[in-house]
């Protein structure tokens, strides 16, 4: 389970690692697209965490206006969980919003990381004197996710770049890949 957990936070670190994207000229076109591959199913994930996040954020902030309050309590942030689930959401889950490009075990591995960047960023509130609010966690965790997408991205330019260069230098490269992909949708 810790395994699980750590999986997504693991992944974007090893992808957004600049090893990840250097020496991308020696490699061959298969692994760079591989590597694009890996990147942007990496990616897809991180941005529905974002998504999820952002969706928790405007509700709990919505709530605090309709309660006359400037943070919600943790009974909303409890209550929450069941509000945006799938049927019944377990105790402090996130829910599901629809993503038809996850498969239910990335949406899982999403929920528990996001799971643990909320307690870190609420004990990491805790320490620092502030009342730990599951607004500001929220902020924290949305801050951090955004930041993995940005960093993501720089990884997926760059392989992206240097498939550009090969396809632009070798036009049969580009009828192979063409010829796979219609073969592959077919």
């Amino acid at each position: 389970m810790l395994a699980r957990m750590e999986q997504l936070e693991s992944d974007v670190k090893r992808i957004t690692d600049p090893a990840f994207r250097s020496g991308l000229e020696a490699l061959s076109a298969d692994e760079l697209r591989r590597r694009k591959d890996e990147a942007e199913a990496v990616e897809t994930m991180v941005s529905y965490a974002r998504r999820v996040v952002q969706g928790r954020l405007d509700t709990l902030q919505f709530d605090a206006r309709r309660l006359g309050s400037d943070a919600p309590t943790g009974d909303a942030v409890t209550a929450l969980s069941s509000a945006i689930g799938k049927n019944t959401v377990a105790e402090g889950g996130f829910g599901r919003f629809v993503d038809a490009s996850l498969e239910d075990a990335q949406v899982e591995e999403v929920e528990q990381a996001l799971k643990r960047l909320v307690a870190a960023a609420e004990e990491k509130a805790d320490e620092g004197g502030a009342a730990a609010t599951a607004t500001s966690a929220l902020q924290d965790v949305e801050a951090e996710i955004s930041r993995w997408r940005k960093e993501l991205f720089v990884a997926i330019d760059a392989i992206r770049a240097e498939l550009v260069v090969r396809y632009r230098g070798d036009a049969a490269m580009v009828d192979e890949l063409l010829n796979r992909v219609i073969h592959r949708d077919a």
